[in-house]
């Protein structure tokens, strides 16, 4: 069974602003378009060359484009705009799940994994990210078992110099050179 997102806005700021500027692009991208169709027609339409039959005819193809350009071309923004938010949703949400992931780590819960939708870019990183947490989970264990050894071990040698004193001097020193040497050993 495939995990899917409930929300399509996953990033509000990020892909609201996406969409409007892409909004805005293809607004300004349409008017240069008409700037290029109506110009050549209105010098045309304004030349003293032509007759009255020939400029209602003109003036009667720029009234039916008007009507038909402007129209068509704010369509294509405002899908334009819908599509930079449902494309960018493919980007954002793993994204956004790739936040909460680092956000978790941070916060010391190395059990957490990630999974993104089979279609999402970025799916390399899940397993990246999920590789990441199983190192940070291993090398807490590993420490927390050193931390516990060494501390069993330090009860030891304090339980000995309690109880005998100084009878046993050389069982003090062999322990006290072995956690030496594994704490040396121990990577930080």
């Amino acid at each position: 069974m495939g995990y899917s997102r409930k929300k399509f806005i996953v990033k509000p700021a990020y892909q609201l602003k996406l969409a409007l500027n892409l909004f805005i692009y293809i607004i300004a991208y349409s008017i240069i378009l008409g700037f290029i169709i109506f110009y050549p027609l209105y010098n045309e339409l304004n030349s003293p060359a032509l007759g009255v039959d020939e400029q209602a005819r003109l003036s009667a193809m720029v009234l039916y484009l008007h009507k038909r350009v402007w129209i068509g071309l704010l369509l294509v923004a405002v899908l334009a705009a819908v599509h930079a938010i449902f494309s960018s949703h493919r980007v954002v949400g793993p994204m956004y799940r790739f936040e909460q992931a680092v956000d978790a780590l941070i916060r010391g819960d190395y059990s957490t994994r990630i999974r993104i939708r089979k279609k999402d870019e970025f799916k390399e990183m899940e397993g990246r990210l999920n590789e990441l947490a199983g190192v940070l989970e291993l090398k807490r264990t590993r420490d927390s078992q050193f931390y516990a050894d060494m501390k069993t071990r330090l009860e030891t040698i304090s339980a000995m110099l309690e109880a005998e004193g100084a009878r046993y001097p050389e069982d003090v020193k062999r322990l006290m050179h072995s956690i030496i040497a594994e704490l040396s050993s121990q990577r930080l």
